[in-house]
């Protein structure tokens, strides 16, 4: 009788959970069949109240970045609670005149969190919020703006080849990227016009990808990148037949999100200051106020990333930003930082730092210099290497050791000035030695 009880409970349970309408999640909406259209059941449902749906994520561009907002309004909003799900949410003047940006289509800027209620529909491969080509009360879709938290970090994408075929079940392909922002690191761009609203490729040894330039960016009248690039932009598909399989595109916003793609920390420095440029899979060596270092997995070379963001010692990070001078160095102001996890190790340097140069210079790398302690400075000490030569290490805090002391200092190795520092991030870079 009691099992009984629990299973009729359980059931009304269920029955009231569908009756409220339990929300499913952004990525639950955008599933596909296996031609490409959208499987959830409210894909293209009658435009009744109880069919409307609600999602809530971060824009990835401001309502005057990507399409001309005379014409149309867009968000691509991006799920912030998980690593998979984004939608679009779209209209357009041409089926609303003369009435044209109703109230609740409010303005709204990249970074924000927004909430959307409305209707979705299929649209060319992908599934969407749309109004359904009408401008009535009933299938309008509501727009508010909740807060300002930040653009997402873009997601590296390995390869091309990961993000420009069609897999329905999102293990990888297009539709697991779509309508997020995302980066991929050393392509090439193709032929056509490097201009607004311009649709041409990129490709890597794995295959192509279209890439977008928004019709808002300020890609006219600056010059075509030349060699391998980075690039960061949104996924969309916009295939015109069916089955919905093809035509995946990065849709990129402006100029800055387009870089000279590096492999190694080094080549920074013989960038000029203004240039953009990206770096994928180097470690986060220290991390210090306003900047970090970052260096390459195999310790070839180092270099300093301008940024607030929060990163640990060991992290993984792909960093794009234009090269600036900062303290003497150059160093990546970052506009996108992307995140992954591993760990540092200091190289060891024991014949002196201050020998090291040219191709073998160790700036930018976390290192460990032994040595005897010399006298205090205004930042930290000075340290007497065991080749005879003196360098000076600045300490993040607490007193420097006792002058004449045999000690190891682990820092990030920068060349300032044409002097060589050791600048260390807390008071366990700096060991006693027997």
């Amino acid at each position: 009788m009691r099992a009984g009880m629990r299973l009729a409970f359980a059931c009304a349970l269920s029955v009231a959970l569908a009756a409220c309408g339990a929300a499913d999640s952004i990525w639950d909406y955008q599933a596909v069949n296996p031609d490409g259209t959208g499987s959830h059941p409210l894909v293209g449902a009658d435009p009744l109240p109880e069919n409307r749906v609600t999602v809530e994520g971060v824009a990835l561009a401001g309502v005057a970045e990507i399409l001309n907002p005379a014409d149309m309004y867009t968000i691509f909003i991006q799920d912030d609670t998980s690593r998979k799900g984004g939608i679009q949410v779209w209209s357009g003047r041409f089926y609303q005149a003369p009435l044209w940006r109703p109230a609740e289509y409010v303005d709204f800027q990249a970074g924000d969190r927004v909430r959307v209620t409305g209707l979705l529909a299929n649209h060319n491969g992908k599934v969407f919020i749309n109004d359904r080509h009408s401008g009535s009360p009933e299938t309008r879709f509501t727009v508010t703006v909740l807060g300002h938290v930040g653009l997402p970090d873009p997601e590296l994408i390995p390869s091309v080849g990961n993000c420009n075929f069609f897999d329905p079940t999102r293990r990888d392909g297009g539709e697991r990227y779509q309508t997020r922002l995302v980066m991929l690191h050393n392509v090439q761009v193709g032929d056509g016009a490097w201009a607004n609203n311009s649709l041409l490729t990129i490709s890597d040894s794995t295959g192509s990808v279209g890439l977008l330039l928004s019709r808002m960016g300020d890609f006219t009248g600056n010059p075509k990148p030349q060699g391998p690039v980075s690039v960061v932009g949104i996924i969309d598909q916009e295939d015109t037949a069916p089955p919905f399989h093809h035509a995946y595109r990065v849709w990129v916003k402006k100029q800055a999100d387009v870089a000279a793609a590096l492999g190694s920390c080094r080549e920074v420095q013989s960038v000029p200051a203004g240039e953009n440029v990206a770096l994928v899979g180097k470690v986060v060596s220290r991390v210090f106020d306003g900047y970090f270092y970052i260096q390459d997995e195999g310790r070839s070379g180092g270099v300093r990333v301008v940024s607030g963001r929060d990163v640990t010692a060991g992290d993984v990070v792909s960093v794009l930003g234009p090269v600036v001078e900062q303290d003497g160095e150059k160093a990546i102001a970052a506009r996108y930082v992307a995140l992954g996890k591993s760990r540092a190790l200091p190289l060891t340097v024991g014949g002196g730092l201050t020998r090291l140069s040219g191709s073998l210079a160790p700036d930018g790398l976390l290192v460990r210099v032994p040595g005897t302690a010399g006298p205090a400075t205004q930042d930290g000490f000075t340290l007497l290497e065991d080749n005879g030569q003196t360098v000076a290490v600045r300490l993040a805090g607490g007193a420097p050791p006792q002058s004449g002391t045999r000690v190891a200092v682990t820092g990030v190795a920068a060349d300032r000035s044409g002097g060589k520092e050791i600048e260390t991030a807390h008071g366990g870079d700096i060991r006693i030695l027997e």
